[in-house]
């Protein structure tokens, strides 16, 4: 395969069977360098981790249940080291190419799996997703990207970054293949129509006026029964972002800290850095951090109880350039984790989509209560036919 966008990692390719036939026959797969897929290593996008991999016996469940609905394996792709970024670079492997604006960074950690689908090098892009791994890629390269419900699907032979938020998750280009994917991977049905669509209105002020504007009109348009509140939480934005990134940086830790103690020059200084800041949290921190996660989610569940969807956009602002300053995807990152850590503190799905009717490229997420995740591809469907 010719890969000008750097989406797969450079493995000499191996048969990879699939059933010949199944609701995803005819679908390339591209599988996020995460998961274990037998006849090849799994690097999770470090060199150490590669060199200590040994080619896999055996493919990860998920996988397999992809393979065994018919789905074809076409190599696995690029991710940020240890998935730990949201921005798309490695400075082992590279940085994709964003297919949907090449001056533009790809987003991550899902970064290859992003890419290959975007450049139409695969159908189903599956990658993971902890603080917006897969939502976010898939805003920057105008793609479909579902974060489901948290312990829906099966995650053994996947390697970890933080396992209380960590999911698996997949890009599409089309809404259709996204809704196959939900059947084949066994998620339930779901109503078609929610009872309300909510505006949180502290949280669009946030975003630039017109493009808030256009978001809204969208739904209008579709007939959706909108209600507009001034908040969907008691805590800040900021508490939240804080609390997720408190757990995050503690599951990170020891989750690599037996790499870090080995090779930790084989580490990436920005990945490192944050590695070590997850090592010297103080216990009180992390235990305030998850009363937090755990009052937040109580107010999620009871908010969404009668089948609301809370309408977001995906992105807290613009992408930076691949060549911008560490400053400005720092921040860049620091924006958006504020608006994407909403479904890792609860566990509840979300589903982002391009707006069609918007002149830049933007991105609408839908949120859900817990096992919602089709009826998010129902709403999105009526609202990208208009």
């Amino acid at each position: 395969m010719q890969d000008r966008w750097n989406a797969f990692m450079p493995y000499p390719q191996v048969d990879v069977g699939h059933a010949s036939a199944g609701p995803l026959s005819g679908l390339r797969l591209a599988v996020k360098d995460l998961f274990d897929v037998a006849g090849y290593p799994t690097a999770a996008g470090n060199a150490a981790v590669l060199a200590a991999s040994g080619i896999k016996t055996a493919t990860a469940p998920l996988v397999q249940t992809l393979l065994n609905a018919g789905a074809c394996f076409v190599g696995k792709t690029n991710t940020d080291e240890l998935a730990y970024s949201l921005i798309g670079g490695n400075i082992h492997f590279g940085m994709p190419k964003n297919p949907h604006d090449p001056g533009l960074i790809p987003g991550g950690s899902s970064s290859g799996s992003a890419v290959a689908v975007a450049a139409g090098l695969a159908d189903l892009g599956l990658g993971t997703d902890t603080s917006g791994s897969v939502r976010l890629p898939a805003a920057i390269n105008g793609l479909i990207g579902w974060r489901p419900t948290h312990g829906s699907l099966d995650n053994r032979a996947l390697r970890p970054l933080a396992p209380s938020f960590d999911v698996p998750g997949f890009m599409t280009r089309s809404l259709e293949p996204m809704a196959a994917v939900m059947s084949a991977v066994g998620m339930p049905s779901a109503n078609d129509r929610p009872s309300s669509m909510l505006i949180p209105e502290d949280i669009f002020e946030t975003i630039d006026d017109v493009i808030a504007d256009e978001m809204i009109a969208s739904l209008r348009s579709a007939g959706m029964p909108i209600r507009r509140t001034a908040s969907i939480i008691s805590f800040s934005l900021a508490d939240l972002a804080l609390a997720f990134i408190t757990i995050l940086q503690k599951e990170a830790w020891e989750s690599n800290k037996t790499l870090f103690e080995r090779s930790p020059e084989a580490i990436a200084p920005d990945i490192a850095a944050r590695l070590l800041a997850g090592s010297r949290l103080d216990d009180e921190a992390v235990r305030e951090a998850h009363r937090i996660r755990e009052l937040f989610s109580g107010e999620i569940d009871r908010l969404l109880c009668e089948n609301a969807v809370v309408v977001l956009p995906t992105l807290a602002t613009s992408p930076p350039t691949r060549d911008a300053e560490p400053e400005s995807f720092a921040a860049f990152r620091s924006a958006c984790i504020k608006l994407l850590c909403l479904s890792g503190l609860s566990g509840c799905p979300q589903l982002a989509f391009p707006v069609a009717s918007c002149a830049e490229n933007v991105s609408l997420s839908l949120f859900g209560a817990r096992s919602a995740d089709r009826m998010l591809v129902n709403v999105a469907r009526r609202l990208s036919a208009e």
